[in-house]
């Protein structure tokens, strides 16, 4: 499930939204679907994205050499987690879902996922029930209540940067995101934290300096330089 409803006011690109740039010679979500149907190991794969631009994006799949049939295209919700709710219940009525069928969430600007850690996160939802791909913390963090002054010196080595994907059973995710209230599905930013909050143990997976989330203009230079330099 690729969540793509963002229209990236942070990247300051006000004729497309960040998912439709291109690094190096395709499109981000272009990049970032391929790096998962070349694992080869998907049942269906479903894009969450704006309701204007659903057309936009399924002509852009096929452009790419993507068949309708691979990749399906359905309206994002207004936060990401409504968007979450519209990818299970789509697949959920599409296909005869079982108890031990996993889904994969990621975020579409992260186009350097690689197949370590999609296996892993397949692995650890197996054996755990649910993963969330992250990376250790590497500088100091501190917290602030008033933004103008040192509040909290955290604790650096229990700290870690949270990445996607953020991997589930797919008929829990449903059970479990259908819960939340209207101010929860805004305030939540990510479904790993909800399934920790609901009692739900989930395993860390280890992630990638590579798998970036691109937000901002600067993200879009790492992530040209990271093109230049692969294989």
């Amino acid at each position: 499930m690729i969540l793509a409803g963002g229209v990236g006011s942070r990247m300051k690109s006000p004729e497309l939204p960040k998912q439709f740039l291109k690094v190096g010679n395709e499109p981000i979500l272009v990049k970032t679907v391929r790096n998962f149907t070349d694992f080869g190991s998907f049942r269906a794969g479903v894009i969450c994205c704006p309701v204007d631009w659903i057309e936009y994006t399924k002509a852009m799949l096929l452009e790419y050499g993507f068949s309708q049939d691979e990749i399906y295209v359905i309206p994002g919700g207004k936060n990401r987690n409504s968007s979450v709710q519209n990818g299970c219940k789509f697949l959920i009525d599409k296909y005869n879902v079982t108890d031990d069928d996993i889904v994969l969430t990621h975020d579409a600007v992260r186009p350097f996922i690689n197949s370590t850690i999609i296996k892993d996160n397949i692995s650890a939802t197996k054996e755990f029930g649910a993963a969330n791909t992250v990376m250790p913390v590497y500088d100091s963090v501190i917290r602030t209540s008033t933004g103008d002054f040192l509040t909290e010196h955290l604790p650096r080595k229990e700290l870690y940067r949270v990445q996607t994907p953020q991997t589930f059973h797919l008929k829990e995710l449903e059970n479990v995101i259908n819960s939340l209230s209207d101010s929860e599905l805004e305030t939540y930013t990510d479904v790993a934290s909800v399934f920790s909050d609901r009692g739900f143990r989930v395993r860390l997976v280890e992630g990638s300096d590579n798998n970036i989330k691109l937000t901002t203009p600067f993200d879009m230079a790492v992530a040209q330089t990271i093109v230049s330099n692969l294989p």
